[in-house]
């Protein structure tokens, strides 16, 4: 009976030794905690990304790697949340701008002398002051300005050898201008001039000369071209009375 129980004894012995001698196999399916932010909360498996809703993760917000951690390899990887993209409000951006212009166009001249009327194509030749404030936005943008512009007209000969030559003219006109952004750096539009223009013709001898109107409006069609970084180029064109063109050609200095 005792040699029985000391066998006993034994046999338990010997196998909890080869019992603890055996190494530990690893857990295949062992989950590994993710880098989370606080508003998401996703669980990683080995080679599985998965989220409480049970859909796919948008664009901005796919698992993202950083190549300089150091290899571990009881991590699988490394999720990294991104924002979602936000379209920023409306903005404009405004500015002013100085600048030099020419003009050219023609007017109809009348000429009365003895009972007799003479019609003929009196030129404008001028140059003008521009000072203006603009404001634009992505797509589009509008100004408002000013012009003071000087120059010479000519016209004739009329009978009797009458010529009009080198005769002194001034202006005076507002500029609103809407426009539309091709790029950057190029721009068309429409501008509208109001102007009020003086010019005194000679009288005398039974002679009488009328031409255009003093105040006149017009609409142009045009286009500005940023040339440098504060340097735009500016040209327009359009009618303005009795079909008659004004052509404008300037630059402007940005500010």
């Amino acid at each position: 009976m005792g040699k029985m129980k000391f066998s006993i004894l034994l046999c338990l012995l010997m196998t909890s030794s080869f019992a603890s001698a055996q190494p530990r196999k690893a857990n295949a399916k062992t989950r590994v905690p993710a880098q989370t932010t606080p508003s998401e909360t996703p669980a990683v498996t080995e080679g599985t990304t998965s989220f409480e809703d049970s859909t796919e993760a948008p664009p901005e917000e796919q698992t993202a790697i950083n190549p300089d951690a150091e290899a571990d390899p009881n991590q699988v990887g490394v999720t990294t949340a991104r924002p979602r993209g936000m379209r920023l409000p409306a903005q404009s951006v405004s500015s002013w701008a100085a600048g030099v212009t020419t003009l050219q166009w023609n007017e109809i001249l009348t000429l009365s002398q003895l009972g007799t009327t003479t019609k003929s194509n009196m030129n404008f030749n001028g140059v003008g002051l521009v000072l203006q404030k603009e404001t634009y936005y992505l797509q589009w943008g509008w100004n408002v300005g000013g012009m003071l512009a000087a120059g010479r007209a000519n016209s004739g000969p009329f009978a009797n050898d009458v010529k009009i030559e080198r005769q002194g003219f001034t202006m005076i006109a507002l500029t609103p201008r809407i426009f539309w952004r091709l790029t950057n750096s190029v721009n068309i539009g429409g501008t509208a001039m109001i102007y009020i223009r003086n010019i005194d013709l000679p009288t005398g001898n039974g002679v009488e000369m009328t031409a255009g109107r003093k105040n006149n409006a017009g609409f142009l069609a045009d286009m500005n071209l940023r040339i440098f970084k504060t340097w735009d180029f500016y040209q327009a064109i359009g009618p303005i009375n009795d079909g008659a063109y004004l052509w404008k050609v300037g630059v402007n200095y940005r500010f």
